[in-house]
């Protein structure tokens, strides 16, 4: 019997159908009665007279205990769930998930990989589950995800082609701009699954993969702060410069800074530029969530070349934590120890907000200037946004 009880009809029946969704097979399912969970008599009444209804229809046989004289219904045991879909007005999740692909199945010449992939893709959603991270049920992404792969998979095996951004390459494919950005596991999944011979492209990184296909993010600016200069040339006072990527080489540094710091959302970049940096005595670097590979490039070449205390401010959650775990490692490739700079367990503490989140993000932490902070945040489940906090110099 399932540890959870009920006190009305909709939701014993949806709990019941939900576990006989992922478990068809499954012969013995019950639910149990809360009886706690109702504030009248009335009520009870009318909740064992609908049970009464759904047992004489043959969805459920009511279980019941206690002396012979004054048994009393304590839980139900599923007979037979299409008496139950018909109560709710709800149809087999097998039924939907097949629904939601017959477009896609009907598709000329689908690869049998793809396929096999609408396939599993169907078994799972009629389990109420996910699918390679697509929810239960989602054809359409299903159906971007392969003719995204499709397309990935023609431009690898085909002539060379010109470099194509991800959004014009997603535009130009599914007639959705951001779909690949939405579904770049998906998509390196899925080309897996449906071709052969990819054993080697399989075990890249998604992007790597793609961008041997050469299909690239475009990537933004370098937002700097601080005394540089593009290939020699000082730039005129303004509170910081944008750099295109394919100029980032020519970025070098003027004089040592006092500090480098790496800021992961704008806004707080550009208020600690305005407020707390002091001019030609910083270098301030706008992360922007997870660096692009030519703006941790450009961070790691610089402090390995300035040798000054290197800090790293972000938000205080999963995500936070990822980055600065990305930054710290790379950086520790040239000997530069990343510091944390308004990421502690005390601002957490006091100015964190309850989240859920999950603890697989802490794992291997053990030797990272934040594990103290990730442990917590796992343990607490709180976290924290670096804009709420003012900017201010990094202490040392």
């Amino acid at each position: 019997m399932s540890r959870r009880g009920f006190s009305t009809i909709a939701s014993l029946i949806d709990d019941l159908l939900a576990r006989h969704e992922r478990l068809p097979m499954a012969k013995n399912l019950t639910a149990a009665i809360d009886d706690g969970g109702f504030s009248t008599v009335d009520l009870r009444d009318g909740f064992d007279e609908e049970l009464s209804a759904l047992e004489r229809e043959g969805g459920i046989e009511l279980i019941r205990a206690g002396p012979k004289t004054e048994r009393r219904v304590t839980g139900v045991r599923l007979k037979d769930a299409g008496v139950l879909y018909r109560k709710v007005d709800r149809r087999p999740s097998a039924e939907l998930a097949r629904e939601s692909v017959s477009e896609l199945r009907s598709r000329p010449g689908l690869p049998a990989g793809a396929v096999g992939l609408v396939d599993d893709a169907v078994a799972a959603w009629a389990r109420g589950v996910s699918h390679i991270g697509i929810r239960s049920g989602d054809g359409r992404t299903l159906r971007d995800v392969i003719s995204l792969a499709m397309a990935v998979h023609a431009r690898l095996s085909g002539d060379p082609q010109g470099e194509q951004d991800f959004r014009t390459f997603s535009r130009l494919a599914v007639g959705d701009s951001k779909a690949l950005e939405r579904n770049v596991r998906q998509v390196a999944f899925a080309m897996g699954r449906m071709f052969g011979g990819m054993a080697d492209q399989s075990r890249l990184d998604p992007e790597e993969l793609l961008a041997g296909a050469g299909i690239r993010r475009l990537p933004q600016p370098i937002l700097l702060h601080g005394d540089i200069s593009l290939d020699g040339l000082p730039f005129p006072a303004m509170p910081y410069v944008g750099i295109p990527t394919d100029c980032a080489s020519g970025i070098g540094l003027l004089s040592r800074p006092d500090y480098i710091l790496t800021i992961e959302n704008f806004t707080s970049f550009v208020r600690h530029v305005r407020e707390a940096a002091r001019p030609g005595r910083a270098l301030v670097v706008y992360a922007g969530g997870f660096p692009s590979r030519p703006t941790l490039a450009t961070i790691t070449r610089l402090a390995a070349e300035a040798r000054v205390p290197t800090f790293h401010w972000g938000d205080m959650d999963p995500g936070g934590i990822r980055i600065f775990r990305h930054l710290e490692t790379h950086l520790a490739s040239v000997g530069v120890s990343l510091r944390p700079h308004l990421m502690t367990v005390e601002l957490l503490r006091r100015h964190g907000r309850p989240v859920q989140v999950g603890a697989e993000f802490a794992a291997d932490m053990t030797s990272s200037a934040v594990a103290e902070l990730a442990s917590f945040i796992a343990g607490r489940g709180l976290s924290h946004e670096q804009e709420e906090i003012s900017p201010q110099a990094p202490a040392w």
